[in-house]
């Protein structure tokens, strides 16, 4: 037993040897720059209480160097960090994600949850779903429309419902196309069509159609006379009769053909209308009662009056029991959408007969 004056007792000079061999330990793992040219290694400590090979399993380091591992007392450094519990855990290169860790900066891997009461809550940060749409045209929704109406109007002649029809329709900047194309639907039948369609005409004038638009609507139609005279042969005279029809009703001003002349080429069907109705129609003598009956005066019937006229001819037909002349009243009337009401009327009629025979 050393004396305490100067001298270190045995246990004191163990841990100072202890001591100064993990130094050198320690500093070995600092000078070390690569795998390729460790430092030096230092003895291994034979003591029992302390051991370097331990130090060199729990202390893994990663070389400064790179992303290799580094020596340390010839045991390979592996990217591996230890937790509080005493597990090892695996750690992701550059540091991030993995458990126990803080992650990247900016760790984008998770899903984040959108709370729409959240006061900073934005809609455009909701998931979508782009869906392809088909885009249709406001236009084409319109003509297929004006021709159902115009279609119902030469069925009903209502010119009310018509022009309710129209109005509920909208569109008013379509109103030219309408127009255009009930002058040429009605160019296409027979006179009381077009009879139909110069009534109409008048009786939407200024209330539902401006002059203006009536103007743009002939003259779209003069600019189409080329495509209306391949379907239809006489198109130039039954167009400057409607042109002249117009101006007479005093929905279009007789300048309008003046002006039209100017904008047309001379070799267009359009041009050769404008001639036909200023020449043959408009400058004829009592040109106004001319055109009024050209297509037999207004034709314009109700329900009412077509249903009276279908009964009185059913009668006559029972008291003559001439058929040819039956049909031919029939065909005059010119009501052909209505022939379910001529068989309604002869069945009701035949019925009523029977009846009074029966009761005589």
């Amino acid at each position: 037993m050393a004396s305490s004056e100067g001298f270190l007792t045995e246990e004191q000079r163990e841990m100072l040897k202890i001591a100064s061999q993990n130094a050198e330990v320690m500093s070995s793992l600092s000078l070390s720059s690569s795998p390729k040219s460790p430092g030096p290694r230092s003895p291994r400590p034979k003591s029992p209480g302390q051991n370097s090979s331990v130090l060199s399993e729990h202390h893994h380091v990663k070389a400064p160097g790179g992303g290799h591992s580094a020596m340390v007392g010839g045991v390979a450094v592996r990217h591996v960090r230890r937790s509080h519990s005493g597990k090892l855990i695996r750690v992701k290169k550059d540091g991030a994600g993995g458990k126990g860790t803080w992650g990247k900066l900016l760790d984008t891997d998770g899903e984040s949850f959108i709370d729409r009461n959240d006061p900073n809550y934005d809609s455009g940060e909701e998931p979508y779903e782009l869906v392809g749409s088909t885009v249709s045209d406001p236009l084409d929704e319109y003509k297929k429309a004006v021709v159902s109406l115009v279609e119902e109007y030469f069925t009903t002649g209502d010119v009310e419902v018509a022009a309710s029809d129209l109005r509920e329709l909208g569109s008013s900047e379509y109103h030219p196309y309408f127009i255009k194309r009930l002058v040429s639907m009605a160019m296409d039948r027979h006179d009381k069509e077009k009879e139909m369609a110069s009534v109409l005409l008048s009786a939407l004038y200024a209330d539902v159609i401006m002059a203006a638009q009536i103007s743009q609507g002939f003259y779209m139609l003069l600019e189409s006379a080329d495509d209306l005279a391949v379907d239809i042969l006489d198109a130039v005279d039954v167009l400057a009769l409607f042109l002249a029809r117009a101006v007479v009703d005093d929905i279009l001003p007789p300048a309008f053909i003046t002006r039209a002349s100017k904008m047309l080429p001379e070799s267009s069907k359009g041009f050769q209308v404008l001639q036909t109705a200023e020449k043959s129609y408009l400058s004829a003598p009592h040109h106004a009662e001319l055109v009024e009956r050209r297509w037999g005066g207004s034709t314009h019937l109700s329900v009412d009056e077509v249903k009276k006229k279908i009964a009185d001819l059913l009668r006559e037909y029972v008291e003559s029991g001439d058929t040819s002349e039956a049909c031919r009243c029939i065909r005059q009337l010119g009501v052909s959408f209505f022939h379910h009401e001529v068989v309604k009327r002869a069945l009701v009629l035949a019925m009523e007969i029977r009846t009074a025979n029966l009761s005589s």
